[in-house]
């Protein structure tokens, strides 16, 4: 579904300096070297927030529940039920929170304009200034162009945020290693990038941890570090600029940057509205590395994605019985790029989704409803009856 819905933080932040201060000395250095490579004037450091580590856990939990669109619980079942992932909500949770809290030792946060920072012995044991560099650069990004506090206010378009995320970690990324070789050409960076595509393929779920969350994780990094590193090659830090104050406003877009115009998208209003008797969870879009995703679960992944490239917008509702909450029902409707594109994501849909949703609507397969128009796919899984889908604009 959308980037900060794969309940990760920001980035990793590891200190290179003893924290006898407020902040860590040697962020200071590095923020003044980070506001001159990115162009900011004046002095430049957020302030800096120490936290106990028997803290972490309760903070991150904290940040989550503001950041997603509904309590963590209920999203991560909404990922169940959808076919995204398997489980029980409340332990696959505390396992992310746990995951999460072994590993952070700070993070920005845009809402304060602060450095959260753990106070730990483990932070003064680690080299860090490249990792301060990136966090830095999410403050920059915050003063000049607003550009996680946007990210919050995306709630209601996951790919969308998905995207921009992409964006302001690949810009991220990008900072920390020039700001480490001032000097470095484009074939060192071209380099640097290949180690990160291969770190991020190394990288497995922990116990307790779907693998969907893993991929969420590691996507910003990887496409969007190439999205970073793209701009930069062809325009430099305006070229980088332009990116971070317009990023893609969808996956694909990220994903195909040469293909022309942009996807059009699918407003809420063409879905059906919530029936008398139930209640909706959740309402957005799955995008076209979500689509991947979802039918990478049943394919093979560069089958999967061919298909899903098709795509050029999508929205989804998700409702359940407000008497019977452990009754869902599914209403999505997606464009596609051409017909043809529509009658493969269909082909590959009516096969594969049927068992994908098995846990929509327990027990058994849901029924589901197909209408296709031109280049407009909708299905309705266990939709409540007495509401037909319209007929698809083509």
């Amino acid at each position: 579904m959308r980037a900060k819905y794969s309940i990760r933080l920001a980035s990793v932040v590891v200190a290179g300096a003893a924290l006898a201060a407020p902040c860590p000395p040697g962020l200071h250095e590095v923020a003044a070297r980070v506001a001159v490579l990115r162009g900011v004037s004046g002095p430049f450091s957020p302030p800096c927030r120490l936290i106990e580590p028997g803290g972490l856990k309760a903070e991150l939990d904290r940040k989550l529940r503001r950041d997603l669109p509904v309590p963590p619980d209920l999203f991560i079942e909404s990922l169940v039920r959808f076919g995204f992932i398997e489980g029980e909500s409340s332990a696959i949770y505390q396992n992310l929170l746990t995951f999460y809290t072994g590993q952070v030792l700070g993070f920005y946060e845009p809402e304060a304009d602060e450095m959260v920072v753990v106070d730990t012995p483990a932070s003064g044991q680690v080299a860090g200034a490249l990792v301060w560099a990136h966090e830095i650069a999410h403050a920059v990004q915050e003063h000049r162009f607003h550009l996680p506090s946007r990210l919050l206010a995306m709630r209601s378009d996951g790919d969308e945020q998905r995207a921009a995320s992409a964006v302001a970690e690949g810009e991220a990324m990008l900072v920390m290693l020039l700001l480490n070789a001032p000097s470095a050409d484009t074939d060192e960076l071209e380099r640097a990038a290949r180690a990160v595509r291969q770190q991020a393929r190394a990288l497995g779920a922990p116990a307790g941890v779907p693998d969907f969350f893993v991929a969420d994780l590691v996507f910003p990094y990887t496409t969007g570090f190439t999205a970073a590193l793209r701009a930069y090659r062809a325009g430099g830090w305006t070229a980088v600029d332009y990116l971070l104050r317009q990023p893609p406003t969808s996956t694909a877009a990220l994903l195909h940057p040469d293909r022309a115009g942009s996807p059009g998208g699918v407003p809420a209003s063409e879905l059906p509205p919530v029936p008398d008797g139930w209640e909706e969870v959740l309402t957005d879009s799955v995008g076209e590395w979500g689509l991947a995703y979802l039918l990478g679960r049943r394919l093979e992944a560069g089958q999967a994605a061919a298909v899903a490239s098709g795509w050029d917008g999508d929205r989804m509702r998700l409702i359940r019985d407000r008497t019977d909450p452990g009754r869902w029902a599914l209403a999505w409707r997606l464009r596609a790029r051409t017909v043809e594109a529509r009658r493969t994501i269909e082909e590959v849909m009516q096969r594969e989704l049927p068992t994908l949703l098995v846990r929509l609507a327990p027990p058994g397969v849901p029924t589901l409803t197909w209408v296709a128009s031109g280049r407009t796919l909708e299905v309705r899984a266990a939709w409540p009856q007495g509401q037909r889908p319209p007929r698809s604009p083509s």
